[in-house]
């Protein structure tokens, strides 16, 4: 997500929704004194001091099972770990936001780790959300997670507090030191309100301990210039489950998805797929998956993840507040998306003529002069807070024509070209009025708004 410009015109047309996502694994056991070799290293099995290299490929972000009180049920989670296991997932991530981790007590963490641990140490590599906005408390966490036998932690940028690039810099090199634990970072601008740049990724990636990335930006231009400048050892993992695909033909190594707690298997294949570079094979794996990669989130995450998992029999309906269960009007079009990637029956997303055919879209041309990086914050922010989604197609920046320090007349022409998607037609529309309304403000970016059909 380039949140780097301010805005000026929207040209606005419709068009249709993207699909999906990928898988390749090394499952070879390293010894863990060999800090940093060709491979990402991760904790072998309980006990002993081996590591397993991150994997290529589907990576779920897990749920947490709950009863119907809200209490965790364990052997639910102990079943749906195994069926990950028989699946062909590559990776599990625990404690996460797609894992309610911010409603779970110390102890309730340390049991979903534990149990985890159990099912699939060794087997599959374990990846802890360990994320806060306080520097010493992530390092608490990311220590907690080592304790318990977890293989690498997943650390997102500092929300709210919108750091520097320098203060993120600080942020993860001082946890990486303090822990000495493999980290990945977690880029996702939409949530953090900060985007961790190129830069300060390229920057990061030198440090022993920081091993990955996972990329919610929603812009794909970004993983060829890192590829290209890190190398091949640094895991780059889409966390956009309707991007990932193309993701990993650009050069990723894989997705930390929510799509794969319902499709696990499909995911895998989309992932093995694009790994090897197989677009078309990849494509035909995919497209049954075009729907979820978007109805998942109609409305807040997890909420629509634990229904479809709730409907597929494989959980029940727990989940803690402040997030309540799937709203009755999402029923019927989560369930046609379930039976269009084979997630239940297909008689149970037809029986009432249900079919689900992804979100409706329109594309969205921002131009104007740079001068605040908040302005493309805001507009992005919009988008997700009304529970929409977008992909970033294109951007430009022209340099400045700034002619002297004494004349800091910070003006550069930029255009970016967004793909604005939402649950349905009156949704996208109520996204469309507010961007208009933030144009309309926006007098010193010589703004102008023009919509074209």
């Amino acid at each position: 997500m380039m949140r780097l410009f301010t805005t000026a015109v929207l040209l606005v047309a419709t068009t249709n929704v993207s699909a999906f996502a990928p898988s390749r694994c090394n499952t070879n056991i390293i010894d863990v004194n060999n800090v940093r070799t060709q491979s990402t290293l991760l904790w072998g099995s309980p006990g002993d001091d081996t590591i397993m290299p991150l994997p290529a490929g589907s990576m779920v972000a897990l749920v947490t099972p709950m009863k119907e009180d809200g209490s965790l049920d364990e052997d639910a989670l102990r079943d749906v770990l195994n069926w990950h296991k028989d699946e062909g997932t590559n990776g599990i991530v625990i404690l996460g936001t797609t894992g309610e981790a911010s409603t779970l007590t110390k102890e309730e963490k340390d049991t979903v780790m534990k149990i985890t641990r159990e099912e699939v140490g060794g087997v599959l590599p374990i990846v802890v959300g360990t994320g806060t906005i306080d520097t010493q408390a992530t390092i608490t966490n990311t220590l907690q997670a080592k304790a318990n036998g977890a293989d690498a932690a997943l650390i997102v940028t500092p929300y709210y507090v919108k750091p520097s690039q320098n203060g993120l810099l600080q942020h993860f090199t001082s946890i990486a030191d303090a822990t000495d634990f493999p980290i990945i970072l977690y880029n996702v601008p939409g949530r953090t309100g900060v985007d961790l740049s190129v830069e300060t990724t390229v920057k990061l990636s030198h440090h022993p301990m920081i091993q990955g990335l996972k990329d919610a930006t929603g812009d794909n231009n970004r993983v060829k210039p890192m590829r290209d400048i890190i190398g091949s050892d640094f895991m780059l993992y889409s966390g956009e489950d309707g991007m990932a695909r193309d993701y990993v033909l650009k050069g990723g190594d894989g997705v930390i998805s929510v799509t794969a707690n319902v499709s696990p298997g499909a995911v895998s294949k989309v992932m093995s797929a694009a790994n090897a570079q197989d677009a078309d094979a990849a494509l035909v794996a995919d497209e049954p998956l075009a729907a979820l990669h978007r109805d998942l989130f109609c409305e807040a995450n997890p909420i629509p993840v634990k229904w479809g998992l709730y409907k597929m029999g494989k959980i029940t309906d727990g989940i803690r507040l402040p997030l309540t269960k799937l709203d009755v009007p999402y029923h019927d079009r989560l369930t046609a998306a379930l039976a269009q990637a084979e997630c239940v029956p297909s008689s149970e997303g037809s029986d009432k003529g249900l079919k689900s055919y992804g979100w409706p879209s329109i594309s969205v041309l921002l131009e104007g002069q740079l001068f605040d990086s908040g302005l493309i914050n805001e507009v992005l922010d919009i988008i997700e807070k009304r529970n929409g989604d977008f992909e970033i197609i294109n951007f430009s920046v022209q340099p400045n024509d700034q002619f002297s320090n004494a004349d800091f007349n910070f003006k550069r022409p930029s255009s970016i070209t967004l793909k604005v998607m939402a649950v349905n037609d009156g949704a996208l529309n109520d996204i469309l009025e507010r961007l208009k309304a933030l144009v309309s403000v926006m007098e010193s970016a010589e703004g102008v708004l023009t919509v074209t059909e």
